[in-house]
């Protein structure tokens, strides 16, 4: 009986464009509830819907919208002391039935696949070799010392996902990851709503603060990501009710994207974006999709506009200001910090060698509204690999580099432009600020590595879809 149902439902589902397009949607809903009413309202539903997909389809894929929600629909940060472990047990049983799941579908053939595995490699073991000599690590913050294996455990989800992720994935990765724009923005919005009420008077674009899980200006970094997958969905759309969907995303993560009011965010995704929208129009011989879009931008920014009382002038001269005006020059004291970082390096040549470890330094901030002890990010990729793991690990990301771009050239013209330039502008991002070795990127970025290794049918639509 059982057995007649879930073959019923395999026939009727089972790579059933309509079903592939609509579940990442019920996966962020799951998560804008969690995110709004309380973790484990999120967490339990999504986990659930997750482990049921994948017994039924058999089908590793429908881990990746579960675990996109899961990273980034934490709405109350903590500290080490006020850790709500009862949101642990859900999510410990969901990784252990993935990591079941793995195993019982474990293939040797499927080993081929793990192609950018050097550089990756170097970087764990040169992160992991400085904790042999840490001194500012004491038995009360001892949980610092996971940090050096952090490299090594980004390392092991990359191979996990090279080994189950299926050639059929690349649709619903891309879904997960364009619709995932909706979950971060609708985050930044309500954030921002609610500190503009406490601040009636202050300029939105003075905003800056925590949305649970991170920063506001580290969901700009993952917005950035994600739109090459917005466009990419875009170009492949082909139909008009597709066009106005994924459009409706396109804005949706801009909107997004200027609500973190974070300066580096606002450059890198206005490069990105216009960049991408010339590979649109390259790609998109539509002359009535470029008509449709253009009556949608007005309409869109007219509503905007009127709803929030602004004008065009006043947003775009806010803009500028948060770009250019600041106290503490353009990079925002980051060149302060790179010259410590430089500091550290240079101590000894232990230090610029092997690096004196991705905690090297400890000060004491303000985390969440309390006082507590955190490691010194150095807000530049390069900085922070060299003071971590020395020139050891410069080399080990050099290499990655390499493999990573490497891969994604073994792809077609249209996804190797549109996903390089999502991969090149966010690496240039990561020179000011923080990406590689954070999990808000690292975990994202697996993903991508996996599917562009995995994944050959890279098409997102067939004809006459939706």
């Amino acid at each position: 009986m059982i057995l007649e149902l879930r073959n019923k439902i395999l026939l009727k589902f089972n790579n059933n464009f309509y079903f592939e397009y609509i579940i990442p949607f019920v996966f962020v809903a799951f998560g804008i509830f969690g995110w709004q009413f309380g973790f484990i309202f999120g967490v339990v539903p999504t986990v659930i819907l997750s482990a049921v997909l994948m017994i039924l389809f058999d089908k590793f894929k429908y881990s990746i919208p579960a675990i996109l929600v899961l990273l980034f629909s934490i709405s109350t940060g903590f500290t080490i002391e006020d850790f709500p472990y009862g949101i642990v047990i859900p999510i410990a049983i969901y990784v252990l039935f993935v990591l079941v799941f793995s195993i019982r579908k474990f293939n040797k053939a499927r080993l081929h696949n793990i192609k950018s595995i050097v550089g990756m490699s170097i970087l764990s073991i040169g992160f992991i070799i400085p904790i042999f000599w840490v001194s500012v690590i004491n038995k009360s913050n001892s949980i610092f010392y996971v940090m050096y294996f952090s490299w090594l455990i980004y390392t092991l989800i990359y191979i996990v996902l090279c080994i189950n992720l299926e050639n059929d994935s690349f649709k619903t990765i891309t879904f997960s990851f364009s619709t995932l724009a909706l979950l971060l923005s609708y985050e930044l919005f309500v954030t921002v709503l609610k500190w503009h009420i406490e601040n009636p008077n202050e300029n939105i674009f003075s905003f800056w603060g925590y949305i649970g899980w991170g920063l506001c200006n580290e969901a700009g970094i993952v917005l950035c990501f994600i739109m090459p997958f917005i466009f990419y969905e875009l170009i492949k759309a082909n139909t008009y009710k597709l066009s106005i969907i994924t459009l409706l995303k396109l804005f949706i993560a801009f909107g997004g994207i200027i609500l973190t009011t974070s300066r580096g965010s606002f450059v890198c995704a206005a490069i990105e974006g216009i960049s991408l929208f010339i590979v649109l129009l390259i790609f998109k011989n539509n002359h009535k999709f470029f008509k449709l879009s253009a009556i949608l931008t007005i309409m869109l920014l007219a509503i905007a506009f009127i709803s929030i009382k602004f004008n065009l002038i006043d947003v775009l001269k806010s803009i500028r200001d948060k770009i250019f005006d600041n106290e503490f020059g353009f990079f925002n004291g980051r060149d302060v910090k790179w010259n410590a970082g430089a500091a550290v390096w240079m101590q000894s040549y232990r230090n610029i060698f092997f690096g004196s470890g991705i905690v090297s330094e400890l000060t004491e901030t303000i985390v969440f509204d309390k006082l507590q002890y955190s490691f010194i990010v150095y807000h530049s990729t390069t900085m922070e690999v060299l003071v971590s793991a020395g020139v050891i690990g410069l080399i080990g990301l050099g290499i990655h580099f390499a493999e990573k771009y490497k891969m994604l050239l073994s792809k077609d013209k249209l996804f190797i432009i549109v996903f390089g330039v999502g991969y090149i502008m966010v690496d240039l991002y990561g020179l000011i600020d923080n990406t590689y070795g954070m999990y808000y990127y690292m975990v994202p970025l697996c993903i991508m590595m996996a599917t562009i290794n995995n994944c050959s049918d890279t098409e997102l639509f067939k004809n006459n879809e939706l």
